[in-house]
């Protein structure tokens, strides 16, 4: 007796093995068009970004590089894989009854409208990342490789099987072959794929890389908890200090970019040919190295002065913040001076009073040229000393946390009629300075803040510039007065 067999009434589903051949070329084929595209759209957004907003280039490690070309593979080798389905589908369509040919065409449809909607929705967020991506360094806030790594893998795997709950069905025997095979297919497609470099990336890394002075010199940001934001950013000019290596003798300058490097005595010339004249004047933006000795910074802003610019910035990172030093938001913040006006004329006359004997002769300034000298005798004062081995306060030895409480004891009493002289050591690093002057401004930060809160339940960076701000500045100035070398001149002769 016959016996009957499940399906007995179903026509075997049989391939043609020309159709299958054909089918994996053209899965192979797209899948590496697909990728070839997609590496090339990551590269040209990676080297947008070191070209536009804030101008950061997106740097890849080779693991990272490698995990990326895989994700793009796989989501190649997926989409290659819906058009060798669709092809194969398609061929063999009219080989198979009425209900199989109904099945596949529900699953060519279903197969149609899952790889045009994730074409759609990765169009568009791509689109919107790169958008972000050229405006800000959007890479400081968004690493899917750290915060999403299940994406990148759940991403293709969904992709890839979406079309193989229909497909199973078209496809009544063999399932697990079916399955083992084209899953194979997928992966070593993907991880071979992945390895393939259109671009040297390396090679684009360095030529971007090259033209920036932080990267090439190794600029070691300092850090400060005050800090002040630079509104008028298109007045900004950025002079950069960097250790040069290569060289023994001093620091290497470089006015506005790297291929304008500089020696300290044509700072004055560099700034005349900016073609600023006031009351539009720049701001120029001290980017020095902590490694810097502190006698050589004094230098630079002395030819500063000579320029005629008063109006500075010593560039800083945030202390405690989760963006690293070389955040490019970071170069617009640090901490502001405003520079005494240079005379030359006084210059000339300590050259001539220097030569004689003034003892028991009283030395007098006219008061046109607003020395501070005597202007700060109408203050409160303490002075302050900062050497390599040593912090003194009126001439004692003391450490940083008394300092602190001391200065802000002292500013809170006598605020705003006070005065804190700053005194540096020449051969102190750039770092040591910058922390100790970051002391004595946070002190005025903290007490702005303090009477911000209990007046106005805010604090006082939150205003912003209304007349609340300008309140709480007027009552609690910054007065860190440091000496100038005309000035420290006029002290020694008076002696």
């Amino acid at each position: 007796m016959t016996s009957i067999k499940k399906h007995f009434f179903r026509k075997p589903l049989k391939f043609n093995l020309t159709s299958l051949l054909t089918g994996l070329i053209i899965w192979l084929l797209s899948a590496y068009i697909f990728y070839a595209l997609f590496q090339l759209f990551r590269e040209a957004l990676r080297l947008f970004t070191g070209y536009f907003g804030d101008k950061t280039l997106i740097i890849l490690s080779p693991t990272e590089n490698y995990i990326y070309n895989v994700f793009y593979a796989s989501i190649a080798s997926a989409l290659g894989y819906s058009f060798a389905l669709k092809f194969i589908l398609q061929t063999s369509l009219y080989k198979f009854n009425r209900k199989a040919r109904f099945q596949i065409k529900r699953t060519l449809n279903i197969e149609g409208f899952n790889t045009w909607s994730y074409l759609f929705w990765i169009g568009k967020m791509g689109s919107l990342l790169g958008v972000w991506y050229l405006t800000i360094a959007f890479q400081y806030n968004l690493n899917l490789l750290e915060e999403f790594p299940t994406l990148l893998v759940l991403l293709p795997i969904v992709l890839f099987y979406s079309s193989w709950p229909n497909f199973s069905r078209v496809i009544s025997k063999n399932k697990g072959w079916w399955f083992i095979s084209i899953s194979m297919i997928f992966l070593i497609t993907s991880f071979t794929y992945g390895t393939k470099n259109f671009l040297d990336y390396k090679k684009n890394n360095d030529k971007i890389l090259s033209q920036s002075i932080p990267h090439v010199y190794n600029l070691q940001v300092p850090k400060s908890q005050s800090q002040r934001r630079i509104t008028r950013k298109w007045s900004v000019i950025d002079m950069y200090v960097v250790k040069d290596t290569a060289v023994a003798s001093d620091p290497a300058i470089f006015f506005k970019d790297i291929n304008n490097k500089i020696y300290i005595n044509q700072i004055k010339n560099e700034i005349a040919d900016l073609g600023f004249t006031p009351p539009d004047q720049p701001i120029i933006n001290l980017r020095i190295d902590t490694r810097i000795p502190v006698g050589f910074v004094k230098s630079i802003i002395k030819e500063i002065r000579k320029a005629g610019i008063y109006d500075i910035q010593l560039s800083t990172a945030a202390e405690n913040s989760k963006y690293p030093p070389d955040y490019p938001d970071f170069r617009y913040f640090g901490i502001r001076k405003v520079l005494p006006r240079y005379f030359p004329e006084i210059e000339a006359f300590l050259d001539s009073a220097e030569q004689i004997d003034l003892s028991g002769k009283r030395i007098r300034i006219n008061d046109s040229y607003k020395y501070r000298n005597n202007l700060i005798k109408q203050f409160n004062r303490i002075e302050i000393a900062v050497s390599k081995d040593s912090i003194t306060l009126n001439g004692k030895k003391t450490d940083k946390k008394k300092l602190e409480e001391i200065v802000y004891k002292f500013i809170k009493k006598y605020s705003p009629g006070y005065v804190i002289i700053f005194n540096s050591d020449n051969n102190i690093s750039y770092r040591r300075y910058i922390n100790t002057l970051d002391i004595l401004h946070s002190q005025v930060d903290r007490l702005r803040n303090e009477r911000s809160l209990v007046q106005n339940g805010r604090t006082y960076e939150s205003w912003n510039m209304s007349n609340e701000f300008e309140l709480i500045k007027r009552q609690y100035p910054i007065r860190i007065l440091e000496w100038t070398e005309e000035e420290q001149r006029i002290n020694d002769l008076a002696e």
